[in-house]
């Protein structure tokens, strides 16, 4: 039993410190945060896997892809990850106005 939860909280820290790099530095429109210091960033979001959201089952990734219109690409270690065909900012957007559960930028981000 102790091995078991030792298990599922070492995944969740790797899963959170993963999503922290690649969603920690940008805000909703996919701007690098620290634009003001001088660095030059662009940014994009990954084609075809658009869209994240943390959630704790498939049942609720599915039900969360058909109450948003979009589709499921990829459920793992509680992350959903969806494809639109909608601008995803369009789609964040809209969830956010409607209440429904928060949607993030599958994205990368390229400093030079």
């Amino acid at each position: 039993m102790k091995r078991t939860i030792a298990k599922l909280l070492t995944g969740f820290m790797i899963m959170t410190a993963a999503f922290s790099l690649l969603m920690g530095c940008q805000n909703a429109a996919g701007i690098s945060a620290d634009k003001g210091t001088g660095a030059q960033s662009e940014s994009s979001y990954v084609e075809g896997k658009e869209l994240l959201c943390i959630v704790n089952t498939r049942e609720e990734a599915e039900a969360i892809a058909k109450q948003y219109g979009i589709t499921l690409v990829e459920f793992s270690y509680g992350v959903a990850t969806f494809h639109t065909d909608d601008n995803p900012n369009d789609v964040i957007a809209m969830g956010i106005k409607l209440g429904y559960p928060e949607l993030s930028l599958n994205g990368t981000v390229h400093a030079y």
